[in-house]
């Protein structure tokens, strides 16, 4: 410590140079780690989730994109209003405009500032009327992606014209029917980082809230009532295996575990009593949970 360094690079070498040595490194496999003053000493970081940010209606701190998916919306109306009057951001994706316009039969709402979609869903007199409201829309006819997947790119680009700050993003969309566009929904999920960055994106159905939590160490604040309420939870790696695995707050915890398919997966779990939930993994799962009504 306290003696000077010298530090270049050439070519695709590393190097670092000091009065008592010289060391240089291959590029090609170099990972540099920032870990300041603090050396090897520093505690991971812990990723913090408050769920119930999205869904107390009354949560004005919590600031949003919400995009509206071709799927029917089963949400509680009072929900799904103030999801829509209080988001940064609203989008429909093509058929999803159709939905979003029969479920606002009756209510007062701002138009979504996006309609995105090869637009082979949405109807003709609904395209007109919220283009008269100010909306703009933006066909996507590549179908090398999903709809959704697209959609998240022109989010993402509002984003940045607009300088917005978002801690989510939200799209509204049923987990039942057809199980392809279901997992091509969950695949979003997967290629959500390299889209927006570290913007997180969830899943919000009628009964559940779904999102990835990316290797690291997690802390999912469930809430006491969600654990009074014996609410269904789940942890699923796709696509690729997860070699190391652990949690604590659930009934059935995993202890270091491999989690893949035709191995583990925790699917129909719940709480050990805990609103607080650890999940430390070395690799993406999906985490969903149930959003238990008062009559479960």
């Amino acid at each position: 410590m306290g003696l000077p360094s010298m530090e270049y690079i050439v070519g695709n070498r590393f190097a670092i140079s000091t009065a008592r040595f010289t060391c240089e490194i291959s590029l090609e496999k170099l990972v540099v780690l920032d870990i300041g003053t603090h050396g090897m000493n520093a505690p991971p970081v812990v990723n913090h989730w408050n769920p119930h940010d999205i869904l107390d209606v009354g949560n004005v701190s919590f600031r949003f994109g919400l995009l509206v998916l071709n799927q029917p919306i089963n949400i509680e109306r009072e929900l799904m209003f103030s999801l829509w009057n209080r988001a940064s951001l609203r989008v429909t994706v093509d058929g999803g405009t159709n939905r979003w316009f029969r479920f606002l039969q009756g209510g007062n709402c701002v138009a979504p500032e996006l309609i995105t979609g090869d637009m082979d869903s949405i109807k003709q007199n609904v395209l007109t009327h919220f283009k008269r409201e100010g909306s703009q829309i933006i066909p996507t006819p590549n179908q090398n992606e999903t709809d959704f997947t697209k959609a998240l790119r022109h989010v993402h680009g509002h984003i940045i014209s607009k300088n917005l700050q978002l801690d989510g993003i939200i799209a509204v969309c049923e987990t039942s029917g057809r199980l392809d566009q279901i997992l091509a929904n969950l695949n979003t999920l997967y290629k959500a980082k390299d889209i927006v960055g570290n913007v997180p994106v969830y899943q919000l159905a009628k009964n559940s809230l779904s999102w990835l939590l990316a290797a690291g160490s997690h802390q999912i604040n469930v809430g006491d009532a969600t654990v009074k309420k014996g609410c269904w939870c789940s942890l699923v790696a796709l696509g690729a295996g997860v070699e190391r695995v652990t949690t604590t707050g659930l009934k059935w915890n995993l202890d270091d575990r491999v989690m893949e398919f035709g191995g583990t997966i925790s699917t129909s779990n719940t709480y050990s009593g805990d609103p607080v939930v650890t999940v430390k993994t070395s690799g993406s799962l999906v985490w969903s949970m149930g959003l238990c009504d008062d009559d479960t």
